[in-house]
């Protein structure tokens, strides 16, 4: 637009002075010298009017121009101004547009939001998770390091055990005692314990400190009264002291504890007949020999009883019924002896010949382990011949003896 005005500008100018230029030489008419001044006024008059000429038709022109140039600014302003309402159009679609992408933006901040929360959950439900596991992984550790000492603990238990047990078999009962004394110094579990005690218990009765085994076996109890085993034991102690009725009360308890308790019956039934309760110890010896057909020495026992109480036929069904059980090599001599007096008293009086066997199964079987107090006494004060006496205390001396 401002090379157009400047060309039109230059346009007039160039009019403006070329009808100037022709003003000037239009031919004068009349005399030169009489009309001198008047030629100059029509000089001066001519370029007035000339410049009235151009300054009109400047006029014009500015008019002409001025209107075109309104024209040309309506024209650029309409332009521009669609130029602006499209720019205005493509402003707010950009902002519509800008506008959903910030609602889209702010979509997806809330999920991300809410996907930052999940995973803070998330995250804390594993740091737990985490952390219970930790705890867990050191409470294992700590139970790692308590079954490292325990097994350390028990590999040294087991090696007093050891020493504990070959002292007993080589009835040295201090050393023994030394060695229970140091597994209950470490404090072994409570199974552990119960057994410890009621061995160095059996120690200190084999040592005759029947004071220290009662304490034992009475620590036991405190800590198990159902342990039938400390009652018989402790039976056991009362027995050799002569506290029969103390015996026969734990000797019932460990019975009642543990109703197949063999040991339990048979130190009962001893205990019975130290208190000359016969019929009471025959019944244990029976009992036992339904829960040990085999236990020799309790036939051996009932068929003592049998012959003491004068009951000659239990006597000889006991060593029937028994036989196998008696036919072990230590008590066939003692077999011998009863059925020596049984065929004394029935009325074979060769006793050179009875005395005859009984030698030849000692020589042949050893001697029998049995106490022989009782039958002694009995034979002694029995109703019976004095020579069936004689020969029975013979024979008692012989089996004492050999």
């Amino acid at each position: 637009m401002g090379k157009l005005f400047l060309n039109i500008t230059v346009f007039l100018f160039l009019v403006s002075v070329s009808i100037f230029a022709q003003d000037q030489m239009t031919p004068v008419s009349g005399t030169h010298d009489t009309e001198k001044v008047s030629i100059d006024k029509y000089v001066f008059e001519t370029a007035l009017n000339s410049a009235d000429r151009t300054i009109t038709f400047l006029q014009w022109v500015i008019g002409v121009f001025s209107g075109v140039i309104t024209i040309l600014f309506v024209i650029f302003k309409y332009r521009d101004e669609k130029s602006l309402e499209k720019n205005r159009d493509e402003l707010k679609d950009s902002q519509d547009k800008i506008e959903r992408i910030r609602l889209e933006l702010i979509d997806e901040e809330h999920k991300m939001n809410s996907m930052l929360e999940k995973l803070q959950t998330m995250t804390q439900d594993y740091e737990k998770k985490i952390s219970t596991i930790e705890r867990k992984i050191a409470g294992l550790e700590i139970k790692s390091d308590e079954l490292d000492r325990k097994t350390d603990n028990m590999n040294e238990i087991n090696r007093y055990f050891s020493i504990a047990y070959s002292a007993v078999e080589n009835n040295n009962n201090a050393e023994a005692v030394k060695y229970y004394t140091r597994i209950i110094e470490a404090e072994p579990d409570a199974l552990t314990m119960k057994v410890v005690l009621n061995n160095r218990g059996i120690a200190y009765q084999n040592l005759g400190r029947s004071d220290l085994a009662i304490k034992d076996y009475q620590r036991v109890i405190s800590m198990d009264p159902n342990h039938p085993q400390s009652y018989g034991n402790r039976g056991n102690v009362y027995d050799a002291n002569g506290e029969y009725e103390k015996a026969v009360t734990d000797y019932t308890k460990a019975i009642e504890l543990k109703p197949d308790y063999a040991d339990a019956y048979f130190n009962r039934a001893s205990t019975y007949m130290n208190l000359k309760k016969y019929n009471d110890a025959a019944a244990d010896f029976r009992k036992l020999l339904q829960i040990a057909p085999d236990d020799a020495a309790a036939a051996a026992s009932l068929a003592e009883i049998f012959l003491i109480t004068s009951k000659l036929p239990d006597l000889k069904k006991v060593l029937d019924e028994n036989r196998n059980a008696l036919s072990k090599k230590n008590y066939l001599p003692l077999v011998v002896f009863y059925e020596a007096v049984l065929n004394l008293l029935g009325g074979e009086s060769d006793t050179a010949k009875e005395t005859s066997i009984l030698r030849n199964a000692i020589d042949k079987f050893g001697k029998p382990k049995w106490d022989f107090t009782e039958i002694t006494t009995w034979a002694a004060t029995a109703s019976i011949s004095p020579e069936a006496t004689s020969a029975i205390l013979a024979m008692i001396d012989i089996l004492k003896k050999s």
